[in-house]
């Protein structure tokens, strides 16, 4: 009876935690959509989000809130305390107690009347009861938003809540303040200062950022800071009240900076921004001042240009055909933009000092351009040659300077050179009276009158001087012009038609054909130098073909003519004698082609210079006793057969580009897997099909006693690896594989070709039917062979060219560009990263 009051004590704790359990429930369930409200808001507000909008979507979103919050407090405000009974029925429920024990504490005996016996029978009845209510249970509050909200609303608000907290932008109370405000702040004006060096695009340097946090490290251990002379310096401030640019004089020991004048900068203000470009002509302390507080300063010195080396290389020379030759060497620290050469009439000639007439004065001096092989070249040794037989200055001494300019236009002149201007060999009688006649009329013009009456004689000459009536009436022609010459033109006119009737006589019936083929030569160089595309270099290339072989038939008619006449070779000539077959020359345009159908331009370019020096040698001339057509060269069916294989390589390379990869296709997909797979195995049977041709082509060279190139070895392990890399689906290694054994093929062709060439030349007492070039035993020009020196061969400088290297820069930028896109398709944007890849 004594634990009675500590057990009822218990009791009643117990139905007061369950009350307070029970109306905790209902203001937690209560105050559920209204906290996913506010935690929303709070979220717009602390991301800073809400203070971005403008006022009256800001406050529209505001008003929103406010009334979803409004409505949302409706089930909180109707919520009621649970009473005791609600919190007695809580603890029975919990502590799964039957028939209500705990209610029944509170009931009375209905008959008010019953007797001591029932009294004490009742209240036994409610102690035993008492002392079994043992172990009673409030239970613990449970959430209800489960059933409040299914589609778990407070999930997103939560997290949208807790993202804002940490990754908010701005002060959370000022982010409060910024969204309540009727009007946005005005922001606070922050300096920022950006300045570069940029130097002149001739120097290939690149720009200097002098606000980078790694300049500010350089400064502070090297305080000054050398850049190009002509570099610009370009400023721009924002957020500055009044900005001002000002350049003094390096500080010397006294520490005194001196501000100097001269500088011009260009200046531009506006909308709060400031900016100015100065270009730096001398060394200078540049500071940066905004009102009187100064935000940066620099010390700028300037590395000078200096001007370009220029030297001609030996004493220029000519043949017989009157081209000029002259080697020379350049040099410049940023490279030489361009070179110029100044001919001027020398005053010691063969008759004495000077002219005793002054009419060669009146002629320009002849033009002799000198192209650069490689643009703004630092350092380039070379040799220039021009037709200058036309000239009138032919066959006088001249001296000659080259002038070498880089791109700053700093100028340096060579040493002179002086030497006699070649000029052209006549062999007939008649071209070599004209010639005579025309260098009188341009020593002196007086004598019109005089080289007039000699031309009446030359057409009273006896017959067989002059063959033809074309001949006959042009030196008519010019015979009348000089009898009444109007003024200086018509004696220029009539020295121009000279040279030509003159070079008519000698040439015979192939000069048209000459002038045809040197027009398409030329422009066959012009489109191999500006890379034309190789549909239109295979177009020259088959006119220049069809224009040799008309021209060499005129020459061959020419030589037949002689043989007619009894004057097989009219220049009597002693030195030993080269005999250059049509095929030769066919042979050397077959290179040219190939070598331009496999991108190697520069290559045919060389090559097609050595043609040019060939066919201006050439002589017509018919072979004699014992002289026959050189033998087919093995080696040119052998360049056909690599030509194809190249071809085949590079048609099999674009299909094996075009297939997927095994991995694009999903596993929804496996019949097109399968036959993706199927290609790649026939691609991999033409594989080595290929494989089986370069074998058999090496085959060959040693069948005719010479060596394989090394790169069809290499070449070879290529195939091999891009066949199995097929076979096992591997698409991406096998495009990799391809292109190296292209490229070996490649490398094999041009040795094969430059190995045609020296065979060519090298064979001393090699004869042809058509034409006959002059030189030693080494080459038919008098030249060393071409496939040694550092041209050709391996000697061969293999640095590419300044214009290729800019040019490969230009597609390196592309494909970054192209690969940055959005929305690009896979296969391209896999293709582009292998390309990218194989760059690095």
């Amino acid at each position: 009876m004594n634990n009675l009051p500590d057990q009822t004590a218990r009791i009643e704790r117990k139905i007061s935690q369950a009350r307070l359990a029970a109306g905790f429930e209902r203001i937690w369930g209560a105050l559920h959509w209204p906290l996913v409200i506010v935690a929303a808001a709070a979220a717009l507000v602390l991301s800073g989000i809400m203070p971005l909008l403008p006022p009256i979507p800001r406050f529209a979103v505001l008003a929103v809130l406010a009334a979803a919050l409004t409505w949302s407090l409706r089930p909180f405000m109707a919520v009621g305390w649970p009473t005791r009974a609600d919190a007695i029925r809580r603890v029975e429920l919990t502590s799964g107690l039957a028939h209500r024990p705990v209610s029944g504490r509170d009931d009375r005996l209905g008959d008010a009347s019953a007797g001591p016996l029932q009294q004490a029978i009742w209240e036994e009845h409610r102690l035993r009861q008492l002392r079994s209510l043992t172990g009673l249970k409030a239970g613990a509050p449970h959430s209800s938003w489960r059933d409040i909200d299914p589609r778990a609303f407070r999930l997103p608000a939560a997290l949208a809540l807790v993202a804002a907290v940490l990754l908010g932008t701005g002060d959370p109370a000022g982010n409060v303040a910024a969204s309540l405000a009727v009007k946005a702040p005005a922001p606070v004006p922050e300096v920022a200062l950006d300045a570069w060096l940029k130097p002149p695009a001739y120097t290939a340097k690149p720009p200097i950022l002098l606000t980078s946090p790694a300049m500010a490290e350089r400064l502070k251990t090297e305080p000054e800071i050398a850049v190009p002379e002509k570099s610009v310096l370009t400023l721009r401030i924002s957020g500055a009240d009044n900005p001002s640019l000002s350049f003094h004089a390096l500080p010397g020991d006294t520490g005194a900076a001196p501000e100097l004048t001269g500088f011009k900068p260009a200046i531009k203000r506006g909308e709060g921004l400031f900016q100015a470009e100065a270009p730096l002509d001398r060394p200078a302390l540049v500071k940066v001042i905004d009102g009187g507080k100064e935000l940066a300063a620099w010390r700028i010195a300037l590395i000078p240009d200096a001007a370009p080396s220029v030297e001609i290389t030996g004493v220029p020379s000519g043949d017989a055909s009157g081209a000029l030759s002259a080697k020379w060497k350049v040099a410049d620290d940023y490279g030489v933009a361009r070179v110029t050469a100044d001919i001027y009439l020398a005053d010691d000639q063969d008759e004495g000092f000077g002219f005793s007439n002054p009419g060669i004065f009146e002629f320009p001096p002849p033009r002799f351009p000198v192209a650069l092989r490689k643009p703004q070249a630092r350092e380039e040794a070379g040799e220039s040659k021009a037709d200058v037989a036309e000239h009138p200055w032919a066959g006088f001494m001249v001296e000659m300077t080259l002038t070498a300019t880089d791109a700053a236009g700093n100028a340096r002149e060579s040493e002179k050179r002086v030497f006699r201007l070649p000029e052209r060999q006549f062999t007939k009688i008649l071209a070599r009276a004209l010639i005579e006649q025309r260098r009188r009329l341009i020593l002196n013009p007086e004598e019109a009158g005089g080289v007039a009456e000699m031309l009446q004689a030359i057409l009273t000459y006896p017959a067989g001087l002059i063959n033809g009536s074309g001949t006959h009436l042009a030196i008519a022609t010019v015979m009348s012009r000089l009898r009444n010459p109007g003024d200086s033109g018509e004696v220029d006119d009539a020295i121009r038609m000279l040279w030509q009737i003159a070079v008519n006589i000698e040439e015979g019936a192939f000069a048209d054909a000459k002038a045809e083929l040197e027009a398409l030569r030329k422009e066959l160089q012009r489109a191999l130098r500006e890379g034309a595309p190789p549909e239109r270099i295979a177009e020259l290339t088959k006119k220049l073909r069809e224009a040799l072989d008309r021209y060499l038939q005129s020459m061959m008619e020419e030589a037949r003519k002689r043989m007619a006449e009894g004057r097989p070779d009219e220049r009597g000539e002693a030195q030993p004698q080269r005999m250059v077959s049509p095929q030769d020359l066919q042979r050397m345009l077959d290179m040219i082609d190939k070598l331009a159908q496999s991108g190697d331009n520069q290559s045919a370019e060389q090559l097609l210079s050595q043609l040019e020096d060939i066919l201006r040698n050439l002589r017509p001339m018919m072979p004699q006793q014992g002289q026959g057509p050189g033998q087919d060269n093995p080696l040119n069916d052998m360049l056909d057969q690599l030509s194809d294989l190249m071809r085949q390589q590079q048609r099999l390379m674009d299909d094996t580009q075009r297939m997927p990869q095994p991995d694009f296709f999903g596993e929804g997909e496996p019949q097109q897997g399968e036959q993706g797979q199927q290609g790649m195995g026939s691609l991999g049977d033409r594989q080595q099909g290929l494989g089986q041709m370069l074998e058999e082509l090496m085959k060959q060279f040693g069948q005719n006693g010479m060596p394989a190139p090394r790169s069809f070895g290499e070449a070879g392990r290529s195939m091999d690896e891009a066949e199995g890399a097929l076979r096992g689906g591997d698409r991406d290694q096998a495009l990799e594989q391809q292109g190296e054994a292209l490229s070996q093929l490649r490398e094999g062709a041009r040795n094969l070709a430059r190995q045609m060439l020296q065979q060519s030349q090298g064979q001393q007492q090699s004869q042809g039917r058509d034409g006959e070039a002059r030189g030693d035993d080494l080459d038919p020009l008098g030249r060393p062979r071409a496939s040694r020196g550092e041209d050709t061969g391996p000697d061969r400088d293999m640095l590419p060219s300044e214009q290729a290297i800019q040019r490969a820069r230009e597609i390196l930028e592309m494909l970054r560009n192209r690969a940055g896109e959005t929305g690009l398709p896979r296969l391209e944007r896999d293709y582009i990263e292998r390309l990218l890849r194989g760059l690095y």
